[in-house]
């Protein structure tokens, strides 16, 4: 089977696709967004790659900063 059919194993791309289109549809920056959420630049960046981040309270500030439900995603 290739690697195209196969399903995914994390919901983390799915999430950063959401992540990314709910920044961009409130027109923030990564530096914007991070200081509304009071979380470093990286911590956004991580999440649009993909990436999971350790701090739930910043997950729950970035989420809650762009209308998503934290609770949906963990």
């Amino acid at each position: 089977m290739s690697a195209q059919h196969d399903k995914p194993t994390s919901r983390a791309p799915a999430l950063a696709v959401q992540v990314h289109a709910a920044r961009i549809r409130n027109a923030f920056s990564v530096e914007t967004l991070a200081a509304l959420a009071q979380v470093d630049p990286e911590a956004i960046t991580a999440l649009e790659k993909g990436d999971a981040i350790k701090d739930v309270a910043a997950w729950d500030r970035i989420m809650n900063v762009l209308g998503l439900s934290p609770d949906s995603h963990r």
